[in-house]
């Protein structure tokens, strides 16, 4: 479904129930309906005219209890009707591949011959075998390709509110379960086809629910009435809210990692998924139109367009509209017809408009029924099978010329190998071990340290690092190399074509091309260091293949019996589970703000600190409590023989070990704000970090007892709606709350007029940007800054060359050449015009700050808010837009003498003046400034125009300001993107679990 169509959702209406909605409100019987609209109006086609059916195998209309397609199926008959399918037909086969959140099953059905459904297990090992072309020898393979039936996986409804494509697929089932006619016989002669029949049946049942407690008596057509609306959040998403056609990448979801195991089983040749887009719409199918991914296969954009071909005349035959491309692109590799192809399928997709009540009038005046939505997704479906069977041999041969190519040794793939060095963060590694694991892909484990040379993810020179054994190298030479080069890839780049569309489509639309974000590499969005070297594995990395599953890191206590106390080490994301729970169940901690060492081990800022002397009064064993959710978390708590550091390091008893205060967790949900933003927020408190919290109705903020939360999560949202809750939420705030406001709601707590403290928008502070700026060069200073002895320590005050020397020179500060206000306000909204759909941005990292541990220098952040923070000094900016490297020397421009002119280098030094004399003209925009030496480095991957990170550069991409006893943390960004971003995610999870007790001032407990 299209992004710009995520609202309004459309109800339905099941005019069947009506009887039961009468008789629920008791005796008083409603006026009987008006003559229907649709009076005079059926669509009563036969799905298949003329088919003959075994008697033996029941109809889905017989189990359903009405007419197949009259109107939505719920997850309980679907599973009904495919059960009873696979029961009674020979030629069906039932398998359960997971379960949801909720605790419903999730299906599908194969459907084939009867010969091919006794044998399957040896089927699935065939196909493994083409997907794999190393483990058979050419002739084989060959031969197996010329008899192998080819494979279709249809999918239906991973969008819940989406609900015409699972009807279909029952239809689809049906047919071809019981079906007698030769068409039927021949097509499953070529075919396997898997139905998928109902993705997202926790969506769909809440979709359902909805539309049931929303219905009329009377019936209509309009769709922009609230039959065909939703409310908050809408049916579109599972349990947590997630968009499961985004997740196919990141596999977060228990669905989608279902899913993709089963897929992975059976390694299909083509794959379809059905959805839904707005009621006024047509209906589209592949192929799409750029940008496409430079990885996909050729094949798969070759046979998208024949299939297209069959497809289009199905349609023209009914006289039914549709189009493709337009909106569909194939960039981002996260929804399915995207992630499919890079494993080597042809892949499909539908987009039929939303029907769902018994019609809706379209804009020219016709009407479509809920039945036509059906019939056009089964039409789609069985046109493409059979597109599929008639060129079932040519896509057979395809799909095993595509693995060949994969595997071989002069493929493009095969000259790159990715190499990630051991983490100490032991949770986010087996993590990304784990996502490795799921998708499939092969990696190796160094069991020699080695020398290599790279690049980095900031795209730098890498000369002769030395990696350690336990080094993980991942080939591009496997099976899965388009998926490799995909997930890993730093910087992949689009068409310069498709650069031009979309910057004429921004200036003259104000609006993107792109359907998703334009960056996204793992290593990058898990932050975990990767060096991509060119060519195969180094041979003196002795590495071997890793072949079992990564194992979850165990829990454990080393040392017990302590008299001191217990650490957890900071650098793991274990650590914040740990301490939430440990809180959670009584246990006092302690939390550093700086790295420190104990009995001769190191430990990273972050690290969490049990003490024995802390826990007197804990009633119960606190060495088995700690044990308990040490083992529940996977993390490691090493007890202490001595609090004592060497020298100058911390030592237990001094400022740097906050005792800290259990969280309070209230997260603001409904309208308005985006369900997706805070589902994720609700899926990492929840589900990730296993801790209990409070989820409030904004609606009923106004009344609600803030008294009982010391930490209040504000997702991404309507900003707007934020202004009239600002005076209670600042009152809380100033009592020693700490309020957590992400992208959206960030900007409405930095409203000048109307905020929460002095954290400021960039367009706020344009006429007077010096504090913000010094606030940058103050910083990095104070990170940086030497000392001359000499004349500290001398008598006289300095002078002449001893004059003090200020670091803004030349940084941008307004003086008297600055263009005027209006002319800053004209040039920062130009710039506002190409601000990013989504792409990966460094975050320079302040060392100090206790929400960055577990951080590096740097942390890349997924940034698609246009939300830009500035703080004054005295107010901090944890992560900043770009990471300072050394920059380097820029080469000499050529100057060629003119004849005669015996002095070459004074026209090289007129040239040098020259462009200093301009860049006093021009100062640099924004806030783009870099030390002497130094340059920003702010892209990393994704699309990010040069106006966009000029009013990026250096703004507080995280800003934390104390207000009263309490605080704000204001994200510019989404840290927890689609769950997909770890390493931004160990920053939010840092401000939920230990706010209380690092930024606020909470009062001391008798």
């Amino acid at each position: 479904m299209k992004l710009r169509s995520i609202e309004p959702f459309l109800g339905f209406l099941l005019l069947s129930a009506l009887p039961a909605f009468a008789a629920s409100i008791g005796a008083q019987t409603p006026t009987p309906p008006a003559p229907s609209p649709l009076e005079g109006y059926t669509y009563d086609e036969p799905f298949f005219p003329g088919a003959k059916y075994d008697k033996g195998v029941p109809t889905p209309d017989s189990i359903l209890g009405f007419t197949l397609g009259s109107g939505p199926a719920s997850p309980a008959q679907i599973e009904a009707v495919i059960t009873a399918l696979a029961k009674e037909s020979k030629r069906a086969k039932l398998v359960r591949y997971g379960t949801t959140h909720e605790g419903r099953p999730l299906h599908y059905l194969v459907l084939a011959s009867e010969a091919n459904i006794a044998r399957l297990d040896a089927l699935r090992g065939d196909l493994a075998k083409l997907a794999d072309p190393r483990a058979i020898d050419a002739a084989a393979a060959d031969k197996l390709a010329e008899k192998l039936p080819v494979v279709a996986w249809m999918a239906y409804t991973i969008h819940g509110n989406e609900l015409s494509s699972s009807d279909a697929a029952l239809a689809a089932a049906y047919h071809l379960a019981a079906g007698n006619g030769d068409d039927v016989k021949a097509l499953l002669a070529e075919l396997v086809v898997i139905i998928d029949p109902l993705m997202n049946p926790d969506g769909r049942e809440r979709y359902l629910t909805m539309a049931q407690q929303n219905r009329t008596a009377q019936p209509s057509i309009d769709d922009q009435s609230v039959l065909h609306s939703e409310i908050w959040p809408s049916g579109r998403m599972n349990h947590y809210l997630f968009d499961m056609n985004r997740d196919w990448l990141w596999a977060t979801q228990p669905e989608t990692r279902g899913r993709i195991a089963a897929i992975s089983q059976w390694n299909p040749h083509f794959f379809m998924e059905s959805h839904e887009q707005f009621s006024q719409d047509t209906f589209l199918f592949l192929p799409p139109r750029e940008p496409i991914n430079p990885h996909f296969p050729e094949h798969t954009l070759r046979w998208a367009e024949a299939f297209a071909q069959d497809h289009a005349a199905a349609f023209d035959a009914r006289g039914w509209r549709y189009y493709t491309g337009e909106w569909s692109d194939n960039w981002y590799p996260g929804y399915s017809s995207s992630w499919a192809p890079l494993r080597g399928a042809i892949a499909n997709l539908y987009e039929q408009a939303r029907i769902h009540t018994d019609a809706v009038r379209r804009e020219d005046g016709t009407l479509e029924t809920y039945r036509e939505s059906v019939h056009k997704q089964l039409v789609s479906t069985m046109v493409n099978l059979g597109s599929l069977a008639k060129n079932r041999r040519a896509v057979v041969r395809d799909f095993l010329a595509e693995k060949r190519a994969c595997v071989a040794a002069d493929a493009p793939h095969a000259q790159r190998t990715f190499v990630l060095p051991p983490s100490a963060n032991t949770a986010r590694w087996a993590q990304f071990l784990d996502l490795l694991h799921t998708q499939g892909i092969e990696y190796q484990v160094a069991e020699k340290g080695f020398t290599a040379s790279g690049t980095d993810r900031l795209s730098l020179a890498v000369t002769d690092r030395e990696f350690p054994a336990g080094t993980v190298l991942i080939p591009g030479r496997q099976p899965l190399a388009r998926l490799v080069a995909t997930l890993l890839e730093f910087d992949p780049r689009m068409k310069t074509e498709t650069l031009v569309e979309e910057r004429r489509e921004l200036l003259r639309f104000n609006r993107s091309r792109f359907y998703d974000i334009t960056g996204w590499s793992a290593t990058m969005l898990y932050d975990l260091e990767c060096v991509t070297l060119a060519g195969e594995p180094p041979a003196a990395a002795a590495a071997k293949v890793a072949s079992t599953p990564p194992a979850r890191p165990a829990g454990r206590i080393e040392k017990s019996g302590t008299t001191v106390g217990w650490v957890i080490d900071g650098a793991d994301d274990a650590s914040v589970v740990a301490a939430g729970r440990l809180m959670e169940r009584g246990v006092r901690v302690r939390v550093s703000n700086k790295s420190f060492t104990f009995d001769s081990r190191a430990y990273a800022r972050g690290s969490v600190v049990v003490t024995r002397k802390d826990n007197t009064f804990f009633k119960g064993g606190l060495e088995q409590a700690l044990t308990e959710v040490v083992q529940a978390a996977g993390a490691t708590a090493t007890g202490l023989i001595s609090g004592m550091g060497p020298g100058d390091i911390p030592d237990l008893g001094g400022e740097h070990f906050v005792l800290q205060h259990a969280p309070r967790i209230a997260v603001v949900g409904r309208d308005p704000f985006s369900p997706y933003s805070y589902g994720e927020c609700w899926y990492v408190i929840d589900h990730v970090l296993g801790l209990r919290a409070s989820y409030i109705d904004f609606g009923q903020l106004g009344g609600t007892d803030l008294r009982r939360y010391n930490v209040i999560v504000l997702p991404a949202g309507d900003a707007s709606a934020l202004k009239d809750q600002m005076e209670s939420l600042r009152a809380w705030v100033q009592a020693g709350g700490t309020l957590i406001a992400i992208e959206s709601s960030a900007e409405a707590v930095a409203v000048e007029t109307a905020g929460i403290g002095s954290i400021r928008l960039l367009p706020d502070i344009l006429a007077k940007p010096e504090p913000y700026l010094q606030a940058v060069i103050r910083e990095w200073e104070g990170r940086t800054a030497e000392v001359d002895a000499a004349t500290v320590w001398s008598f006289t005050a300095p002078s002449g060359e001893r004059a003090t020397k200020f670091p803004w020179k030349g940084a941008a500060i307004a003086g008297d050449d600055s263009p005027s206000e209006d002319e800053i306000k004209r040039r920062d909204a130009w710039r506002k015009i190409f601000m990013p759909q989504g792409s990966v941005l460094a975050g320079r990292v302040d060392d100090r700050s206790w929400l960055t541990a577990g951080c590096g220098e740097f942390v890349p952040v997924m940034y698609a808010s246009g939300v830009v923070l500035a703080v004054p000094p005295g107010v901090e900016a944890p992560v900043r837009a770009g990471h300072f490297t050394v920059a380097p020397p820029p080469p000499e421009p050529p100057v060629v003498a003119a004849e005669g002119d015996p002095k070459p280098d004074a026209a090289r030094d007129d040239a040098a003046e020259e462009s200093k004399d301009k860049e006093a003209e021009e100062p640099p925009p924004g806030w783009t400034i870099a030390p002497p030496g130094h340059e920003l480095r702010l892209r990393m991957s994704g699309l990010l125009w040069p106006e966009a990170a000029e009013r990026l550069a250096n703004s507080a991409l995280l800003a934390r300001e104390g207000v009263g006893s309490g605080q704000v943390i204001l994200f510019a960004f989404d840290p927890v993107f689609r769950a997909s971003t770890p390493g931004t995610a160990r920053v939010f999870t840092n401000a939920v679990v230990y706010g209380p007790g690092m930024g606020a001032r909470q009062p001391i407990v008798p």
